[in-house]
């Protein structure tokens, strides 16, 4: 094992187009993930390299680093990992982010190999807990897609308890309803403007944001901003914030975040915000939507016909030296 460096990045992303076959973006995600890895994260492993034993095999887990050393063959599995900081006293965690394992090579120890590899670096780096779960902003998923059932496995079998699930919702785009015209004069008659966000915007959205949901919703809302055009839409009245909802942050076929203020719900405000930001998605393209990380089923399945889709096992475990 060594160091993964940008040049890999190439057989990385084509390793992960034969892993990740539950998600068709697979490029992008090796892309996001480098990019938000922590240092010394970065792992690949090439044939003929040292593995532990056993019969441990995976699509993705999460993982990353290992030794610098000089390329002696071909790379036939990476593991990439962040640190997210201690902060309102929650330890510092190690996220295990993506493992993968060329399908020729697996069944023969190397997933476990690069995830007890990962787990080393991320305690060095100052982690006091391991998770394999999301760390948002720069997320890809909110923990293991159940069907690569090989990573659960690997999971468990390396002491990680399970945490609550997580699920996404799908939306068909050519059969939903987006129309917005009527609901946003019915806003504007009340004194609320539905607009799309602008560069601008983004102070004062993080800092409303950031006191009314807390989390990094402020921090994945400046993301969407920054982008060209912005894929952010917002509901303000008298200058203040009232709503917010925003897709392609994190993945270019996802919806979210979104939130309402507490005082303006009931008006229809998120309903709103959710169609024009599917229908930026549905304009760019993209056929099928998932919404990540759902909250209300009931509302996305009432406004849009969003149906449950993946299903996801989050998992963690106490770092040790």
């Amino acid at each position: 094992m060594r160091q993964a460096i940008p040049e890999d990045l190439p057989a990385l992303r084509s390793l992960a187009r034969t892993g990740l076959i539950h998600d068709p973006d697979a490029d992008a995600v090796v892309d996001l993930l480098w990019s938000s890895a922590a240092e010394g994260c970065r792992i690949v492993l090439e044939d003929g390299a040292d593995s532990a034993d056993g019969d441990d095999s995976d699509d993705r887990a999460g993982g990353a680093a290992a030794a610098n050393s000089e390329s002696s063959g071909r790379i036939i599995g990476f593991a990439l990992g962040s640190l997210r900081p201690a902060r309102d006293e929650q330890p510092a965690t190690g996220h295990v982010e993506l493992i993968v394992v060329g399908p020729e090579h697996r069944e023969q120890g190397h997933g476990r190999a690069l995830l007890a590899e990962l787990e080393r670096r991320l305690v060095t780096a100052g982690a006091a807990r391991l998770r394999i779960r999301g760390n948002p902003p720069n997320f890809a998923w909110p923990g293991i897609d159940i069907r690569y059932t090989p990573a659960v496995c690997l999971a468990a079998a390396a002491g990680y308890e399970r945490l609550l699930d997580a699920n996404s919702m799908l939306v068909d785009l050519a059969a939903a309803d987006l129309a917005t015209e009527q609901d946003v004069e019915r806003l504007a008659e009340a004194g609320i403007e539905v607009r799309r966000g602008r560069p601008e915007d983004e102070a004062a959205l993080r800092a409303w944001s950031d006191e009314e949901f807390g989390g990094t919703w402020g921090q994945e809302a400046a993301m969407a901003l920054r982008k060209d055009p912005p894929t952010l839409h917002v509901a303000v009245r008298g200058g203040a914030f009232l709503g917010f909802a925003g897709h392609g942050m994190q993945r270019v076929g996802m919806f979210g975040p979104m939130g309402t203020d507490e005082a303006a719900r009931g008006l229809g405000i998120g309903a709103v915000l959710l169609r024009r930001c599917l229908a930026d998605q549905r304009a760019a393209g993209i056929d099928v939507v998932e919404i990540g990380w759902v909250g209300p089923a009931r509302f996305y399945s009432k406004t849009v016909g969003a149906r449950l889709g993946r299903v996801f096992w989050a998992f963690e475990k106490p770092a040790t030296a």
